[in-house]
């Protein structure tokens, strides 16, 4: 079994070091598994690159332009004297079992190579939602008009994610992070990976500050290591989550992050889209009620669908 670390962060800076600790953590717990590292920095992404051979280009289709030239990708022309590390970090993640994703937090949100290497890579390039339409109709299950649709048979591996973001603002300032893990279960949902532990840690602005608090932020790293290393080899609807969630949390992606539609009482859950309406229990105390439709929430594969 295979376990990619992603860092996102500075090399050897505090989302590094609770990286490398998880990844270590995990290995411990299985002779079998293997760990490997992809520093996100140091990834070469060109800056208006030609989608990837063998990926899905269905922006080219959508809106009427050549293949190969769509919006999300620019123009086809290439771009000189730039190192293209697509495809070694793309085959990294589709090879892995697990993906342990560890996050600096600038301005509110991971920084930006995530993101940037998310929408060149990701996304509709590798939508597991179409490989499942292809291999349904090879199996005689689906609608055989996607039957020749080509795609890597790696999309539909099982495979989990854990996640680590970590922020210099102290504990009182939580609105400093709230896109940080929504932003990385972006990251980890295009792969149709479950995320089976995520958190979030405050307050450790110093270099090696992770170092110097009497072992929580490494302990706590590893224990998400053995976490993710407990779920490899599930599939999605299998997998069990066993990271933490706050009261009133969505129950597929495990996070409180909503947004409200006061005039019709509903809310929404911005990190995978599911719905629901705001309700006051016995006590007086408001929290949503999620419908819980799997539909609904873009994360399972039949929101995707």
């Amino acid at each position: 079994m295979k376990i990619l670390g992603l860092s996102n962060g500075s090399t050897n800076g505090n989302s590094e070091t609770l990286l490398k600790a998880a990844l270590l953590a995990a290995r411990a717990t299985d002779p079998s598994i293997t760990i490997s590292l992809i520093r996100i920095f140091d990834v070469s992404v060109p800056r208006n690159p030609s989608p990837l051979t063998g990926t899905q280009d269905i922006t080219s289709s959508l809106i009427g332009l050549p293949k190969g030239k769509s919006e999300l990708n620019g123009s086809t022309s290439p771009s000189f004297e730039v190192p293209d590390d697509r495809r070694a970090v793309l085959d990294a993640l589709l090879d892995a079992d697990a993906i342990i994703l560890s996050s600096a937090i600038y301005s509110r949100q991971p920084p930006g190579p995530l993101k940037n290497l998310t929408d060149r890579i990701l996304g509709p390039f590798t939508d597991p939602s179409f490989a499942y339409r292809a291999h349904e109709a090879r199996q005689g299950r689906g609608d055989p008009k996607h039957a020749d649709v080509q795609f890597d048979e790696r999309l539909l591996k099982p495979r989990v994610a854990g996640l680590i973001a970590i922020g210099g603002s102290p504990e009182r300032n939580t609105e400093q992070f709230t896109m940080a893990l929504p932003t990385m279960n972006v990251l980890v949902g295009s792969l149709h990976a479950k995320v089976v532990d995520q958190y979030l840690l405050r307050g450790y602005a110093m270099p090696g500050a992770v170092l110097l608090d009497g072992g929580e932020a490494v302990g706590r790293a590893e224990e998400l290591g053995r976490n993710v290393a407990s779920q490899i080899g599930n599939e999605f609807e299998k997998a069990r989550y066993l990271g933490p969630s706050e009261d009133g949390a969505c129950p597929y992606c495990h996070l409180a992050q909503i947004e409200m539609e006061w005039t019709a009482n509903k809310v929404y859950c911005i990190t995978c889209g599911l719905d629901g309406k705001l309700e006051a229990d016995g006590e007086g105390k408001i929290r949503p009620r999620w419908n819980e439709n799997p539909k609904d929430c873009f994360l399972t594969m039949k929101g995707k669908l």
